[in-house]
């Protein structure tokens, strides 16, 4: 076995105590391992495997105390006693505020506990506010886990009808960037269509409407309008060309490209998907400068190692992460078979589109239609119809924006062919939203073997035609 080898091994192992320190927090299954670790010492000492066992049995376990140390930080602290109770305390605005049409809300940061403040405050990030109101404690709804969901975030309770003062304002010149452009795409667009874009190329999704979300996941394009890692890599190519046309070397090309896209992944929150997508492409770009080659698996792999380092929850409880290494790991595994078997369609850029979006959607559907419960008939049509088109709106929203925070006189004519493309996605959204299948029943043990069944049959095609090797 090879270090890099050895290294990712250790890296799955401490995913896997990630897992299942998620649903399982009893301490007794690490004294279980602990018993079999010294078993397997015992027994196979001086073999050539022992030191590796070790490893990986350590791996686990941190793992599996990390991501329980930061559950008891999130749902047992000190906010957890003042549950129903009226409180008033001092704390500071931690994330930019959310507008979701109806109420804003903003994740306020007291001492080491955050709580959801809902307000009709007009809030900024860093603001140092003093919140006073009933403290409750978040409960699930329709199925859905909401407690978790926010301790995903690292929100502990919520206030409803919050009393907030703002005891000094905090400017940030990133944020005020953000909000501006959010303001100028609003003055120049429909609702429905500021919505779209701004979730485009800004990953905000405060001013769609939850008839719209629906739509775009009925007609299976919620990617399309979501930040991920296509984004990354057009925002990548088009930097590197920039670049290149004002001949600055390929060295300080690709750092300026990296330190770039590091502003951008700041500018939209550090969403899962993109910085999933930053951290691959640096190592793609970083193997560039060493004059090496990168493997797109180990880097998946360490990329989500990366990623829950700061926040292990998200594996279990952060639908976007889930879905985002998903669709990685279907183009991994099954974009170049899905190729060979499209070869027919004669045309390679219908052949590659096609193959894209068959090879991520065969790790995401099971758990779309597991999280959801329905089936969308008409994704294949409408990623056909939208997805080219829709990495011409990206380019041009993020031109167009930022041309306009200079040039605001110009804004009206800039987003005039931004315009026409959103209308013809609403009308392809509108058109097709109605082609779904309703699933009420898919227990989770099928979801298991689902993935079982895919795992297994993604290792024989990598073993049997491709070289993506640990």
């Amino acid at each position: 076995m090879t270090h890099p080898q050895a290294f990712i091994y250790i890296c799955l192992s401490f995913l896997l105590g990630i897992f299942l320190g998620s649903f399982y927090h009893s301490l007794f299954l690490i004294y279980f391992l602990l018993i079999i670790l010294f078993s397997i010492i015992g027994i196979l000492w001086k073999r050539k495997h022992v030191l590796m066992g070790v490893f990986l049995i350590m791996s686990f376990s941190v793992g599996f105390l990390y991501v329980n140390n930061s559950l008891s930080k999130v749902l047992d602290n000190e906010v957890t006693n003042y549950f129903n109770s009226q409180i008033e305390t001092k704390g500071r605005v931690v994330k930019n505020p959310k507008d979701d049409l109806e109420r804003k809300k903003a994740i306020v940061k007291i001492e080491d506990a955050k709580i959801l403040v809902f307000t009709n405050e007009d809030l900024s990030y860093g603001d140092e506010v003093l919140v006073s109101g009933e403290l409750i404690e978040p409960e699930s709804f329709n199925n859905f886990d909401y407690k978790m969901y926010l301790a995903n975030q690292g929100v502990s309770g919520i206030i409803l009808d919050s009393k907030v003062e703002i005891i000094r304002k905090h400017y940030s010149i990133l944020y005020d960037i953000k909000n501006r452009i959010e303001k100028i795409i609003l003055e120049n667009l429909s609702i429905r269509k500021a919505g779209i874009l701004n979730a485009t190329i800004l990953g905000e999704t405060d001013n769609m409407s939850f008839d719209l979300k629906q739509k775009l996941g009925f007609t299976g394009i919620s990617h399309v309008v979501a930040i991920s890692g296509q984004h990354i890599i057009i925002l990548c190519m088009i930097m590197l060309s920039f670049l290149a046309y004002l001949r600055v070397g390929r060295k300080k090309a690709i750092i300026f490209t990296v330190l770039f896209l590091l502003f951008y992944i700041i500018l939209i929150d550090f969403q899962a998907s993109a910085l999933r997508a930053f951290i691959m492409m640096c190592f793609v770009l970083f193997a560039e400068l060493l004059g090496r080659q990168s493997d797109s698996l180990r880097s998946l792999v360490i990329a989500a190692v990366l990623i829950l380092f700061f926040n292990p929850l998200s594996l279990v409880y952060d639908l976007g992460f889930q879905l985002s290494f998903l669709a990685v790991l279907g183009i991994i595994f099954f974009n170049n078979f899905f190729k060979e078997k499209l070869k027919f369609l004669k045309n390679s850029f219908l052949i590659d589109l096609v193959a894209v979006n068959f090879s991520a959607q065969v790790f995401v559907l099971p758990l779309l239609i597991y999280t959801f419960n329905y089936v969308s008939l008409a994704s294949f049509i409408t990623n056909i119809l939208v997805v080219p088109i829709s990495s011409v709106l990206l380019v041009l929203g993020f031109v167009c924006a930022f041309i306009s925070l200079i040039l605001p006189s110009l804004s009206f004519l800039l987003f005039a062919p931004i315009s026409f493309i959103l209308e013809y996605i609403l009308f392809i959204v509108d058109k097709f939203s109605f082609m779904i299948i309703s699933v009420n029943s898919f227990p989770i043990i099928l979801i298991f073997i689902i993935y079982l069944v895919l795992g297994i049959l993604a290792y024989k095609l990598r073993k049997e035609r491709f070289e993506f090797y640990f």
